[in-house]
């Protein structure tokens, strides 16, 4: 099996969509292929980017039998647990299990708003009787329910716990729980200040940017890492530019996976359909995402390229 992740570039996989409920295989299949000959750590599927509370359950096990098959022990493939129910965590992680994944990522149950203790207890029954390692999935945003870095910490100490996701998006946060968790990896979520999140003691990114331009997010991580604080800064600025003119172009609502979407498709890549509630942002939108995405291409290809 696959080292997990402890650091790297680890993208959150969009699902494409072939029609409602039906995954573009082909286009499911480049995306990942072009991350992984980028070079990243691992293959997240199912999470926030990747429409994970939208799909049906079938569509679930579709989505990781195929990211398995693709990334054919290259790299480890990480599965989402963005479920209000625990049977249906069970479940999912029991076949993530056998179709061959390397670890879980689990959110607090969302909808009820708990408290930490409640989150803690929660944690505590479910986590260990799961299957394969587990990364603590903190983005309240979306949950409702935060993981404070205290909550982190306690439960980082569970033996299947092999990592933490922040997509919090609140640096001091991260320093915490960097501090109460000095040996835990640490994945930071949003791209745009990922340069400050491991300043902060991020070891890495899970970054949705990473679907269009992964060889940019590698370059990236790796600038940092050597200290390349000029180039690394470039870098960065190209990201924070994806953040606004990508993802930022549609505005209200999850903008990022539209994003992302009509990106992948401006790329050639996927279709941009996304799963319901979600529906496509107007024809002015699509346009101005299509006109950026073409354009950030050509000066990562410039940047990659030519450093």
């Amino acid at each position: 099996m696959c080292n997990l992740p402890r650091n790297g570039i680890t993208p959150p996989l969009v699902t494409p969509l072939a029609a409602p409920d039906q995954l573009d295989v082909d286009g499911f299949a480049r995306i990942s292929e072009r991350a992984i000959e980028a070079g990243v750590q691992g293959l997240f599927v199912l999470g926030t980017t990747g429409e994970g509370p939208s799909l049906s359950q079938t569509l679930k096990r579709e989505v990781i039998s195929h990211c398995c098959a693709v990334a054919k022990g290259r790299v480890p493939v990480l599965a989402g647990l963005l479920e209000a129910s625990t049977d249906d965590a069970l479940r999912l992680a029991e076949f993530a299990a056998e179709a061959g994944a390397a670890a879980l990522v689990l959110t607090p149950p969302f909808y009820f708003p708990l408290p930490q203790s409640a989150v803690i207890q929660y944690a505590e029954r479910l986590i260990p009787r799961l299957p394969l390692p587990v990364y603590l999935y903190n983005i309240p945003v979306f949950t409702k329910v935060p993981l404070e870095p205290e909550t982190l910490a306690h439960l980082a100490k569970l033996p299947n716990v092999r990592g933490i996701k922040d997509s919090g998006g609140d640096l001091k946060k991260l320093a915490r729980s960097r501090a109460l968790c000095p040996d835990t990896p640490i994945l930071w979520g949003p791209e745009e200040v990922l340069l400050e999140a491991m300043e902060a003691g991020a070891d890495g990114g899970v970054n949705g940017g990473a679907n269009l331009f992964p060889k940019l997010y590698v370059a990236l991580y790796n600038s940092i890492r050597k200290g390349e604080a000029l180039r690394a800064k470039t870098l960065q600025d190209v990201a924070a530019r994806i953040n606004r003119e990508i993802y930022g172009a549609a505005q209200g609502g999850p903008g990022f996976v539209f994003g992302i979407k009509c990106a992948l498709e401006a790329l050639g890549l996927a279709s941009s359909l996304p799963a319901e509630p979600l529906t496509l942002p107007d024809e002015a939108t699509r346009a101005r995402i299509r006109a950026a995405t073409i354009g950030i291409e050509l000066l990562v290809t410039e940047l990659i390229v030519t450093p």
